[in-house]
């Protein structure tokens, strides 16, 4: 059985210090995240101090952007690494975490730049199946692309596509979906998951006719308005996303 974690949890001014030690796996991985959920959520501003914080399995890096996205993403929440051993660092870059949760060499210096805005940052929210989730999803747009600085235009755009998507998942799905709505370095993108075992073929796929095979007028604009856009289908339901450029 694993041993758990030693966490300490300590102010230093405005930021809360998490230092883990030990060894991460799944079971301290869960661990882990409780507390950083918790800290996060009464706190806002979080340093990780991975110094002693060994990596047992790979995969569990993950733990830090999914605590992330669970608090409501950067700004609502706001989360930085640092001191990670080469094992470590390995693990974070080939997981791919610190384009969401920067990752510094020194624990000054994750401090001093916690405030700043991560190269990709998510908001990631479920949506009920009602005639109200595209309401939802357009509010959510409204709300998060002023803290993530994106222009009025895009923002514009992004709810009108955010809205075609949602209340196509709703209608056609009639399951419960979750949106998960990004700003990177090409713009945004929107993703809408719903939960329907019947869907497009293949494991994942890019759309190459949309429009044939996802019904609606407001779809043919969806196309016309983004820079690329698709359906990833599962065994257990379908994504559909779009690109907005900057």
């Amino acid at each position: 059985m694993d041993s758990a974690l030693d966490i300490a949890v300590h102010r230093h001014d405005q930021v809360v210090v998490v230092h883990p030690r030990g060894l991460l796996t799944v079971r301290t991985a869960a661990e882990l995240r409780e507390v950083l959920a918790k800290e996060l959520t009464e706190h806002t501003r979080v340093v990780v101090d991975l110094d002693g914080l060994r990596v047992g399995r790979e995969s569990c890096v993950a733990v830090f952007p999914a605590v992330l996205t669970q608090c409501g993403g950067w700004p609502t929440a706001k989360l930085a690494l640092c001191r990670p051993d080469p094992a470590m660092v390995q693990a974070l870059t080939t997981r791919r975490v610190s384009a969401l949760v920067p990752v510094y060499h020194l624990r000054l210096e994750a401090e001093a730049a916690i405030d700043s805005r991560p190269s990709l940052v998510r908001v990631r929210v479920q949506l009920p199946c009602d005639i109200g989730a595209a309401a939802s999803a357009r509010r959510l747009v409204r709300k998060m692309c002023p803290k993530w600085q994106v222009d009025d235009g895009v923002k514009d755009t992004a709810e009108f596509v955010v809205g075609e998507l949602v209340s196509n998942a709703v209608e056609h799905a009639c399951t419960d979906v979750w949106l998960t709505l990004e700003r990177g370095s090409r713009g945004l993108r929107v993703s809408v998951r719903d939960g329907s075992p019947v869907g497009f073929p293949g494991p994942v796929q890019r759309c190459t006719d949309p429009l044939g095979q996802v019904r609606g007028r407001g779809l043919e604009l969806v196309e016309s308005l983004t820079t690329a856009w698709g359906i990833d289908a599962q065994p257990d339901g379908n994504t559909v996303w779009a690109e907005i450029g900057r």
